[in-house]
C-alpha cells in the first residue's frame, strides 16, 4: 500500500497548473475552470490504465477480456447475452465480437444457443475463465486500492461522490439509457 502523502502535496505544483498558466498566459480570457478537473482526470486514466493493463498481463488478459469475463463471473445464473454485455461495458457491437472471439478461443467464454430466442446467443464463461477472473479479480482490486491509496478514506469517499455526481450530470451518449 502506498503511504500516506504528507499536508505539503497540496502545495506542490502538477502539469496541470502549468498547462492552465500557459493557456491563460497566451488567451486571458479563457474559461479554464474545466481544466483542472478535465486535465487530471485524463492524466490519472493513464496512470490507472498502465498499472491495471500491467497487472492484467500477468494473468494472460487484457482490460477488454477482464471486462467481460468480470461481467459474466459476478452474474452467475443470470442470462448475459451480447446486447446485456454490450450495454454493461459500454463497447461497440464489433468490438465486442472480436472479444466474445478471443475468449472463446482461449477456453475462457462459450455461447450457447438462447432457449427462448433460437437467433440469439447466451454467453457464459467456462470454468477456466471464471477461476481466471475470480485470481485476476483480487489483483486487480488491490492495484485499484493502491492507486486510491494516497488519499485519506474521507477524501476517498468525497472523491467517488462527485465522480458520480459528474458522470451522472453528462448528457447525450454518455448516460443514454440510463448507462452511467
Amino acid at each position: 500500500m502506498q503511504s500516506q502523502p504528507d499536508a505539503n502535496v497540496r502545495d506542490l505544483r502538477d502539469f496541470v497548473d502549468s498547462l492552465e498558466e500557459e493557456w491563460l498566459a497566451e488567451v486571458p480570457d479563457l474559461h479554464t475552470d474545466g481544466i483542472p478537473v478535465v486535465a487530471r482526470l485524463v492524466r490519472m486514466s493513464y496512470y490507472i490504465a498502465r498499472r491495471v493493463d500491467e497487472n492484467l498481463a500477468r494473468f494472460g488478459l487484457n482490460r477488454g477480456e477482464f471486462e467481460v469475463l468480470a461481467v459474466l463471473t459476478r452474474n452467475p445464473g443470470r442470462t448475459i447475452t451480447p446486447k446485456i454485455l454490450q450495454e454493461k461495458i459500454l463497447i461497440s457491437s464489433g468490438g465486442l465480437s472480436n472479444r466474445i472471439k478471443k475468449l472463446e478461443e482461449k477456453g475462457w467464454l462459450v455461447r450457447r444457443t438462447d432457449p427462448e430466442d433460437r437467433r440469439g446467443v447466451i454467453l457464459e464463461a467456462t470454468e477456466a475463465g471464471r477461476e481466471l477472473t475470480l485470481k485476476a479479480v483480487t489483483s486487480h482490486v488491490e492495484v485499484e486500492r493502491q492507486i486510491v491509496g494516497g488519499i485519506s478514506p474521507e477524501h476517498r469517499a468525497t472523491l467517488a461522490r462527485l465522480l458520480k455526481e459528474l458522470i451522472l450530470t453528462q448528457g447525450g451518449e454518455l448516460n443514454r439509457d440510463g448507462l452511467q
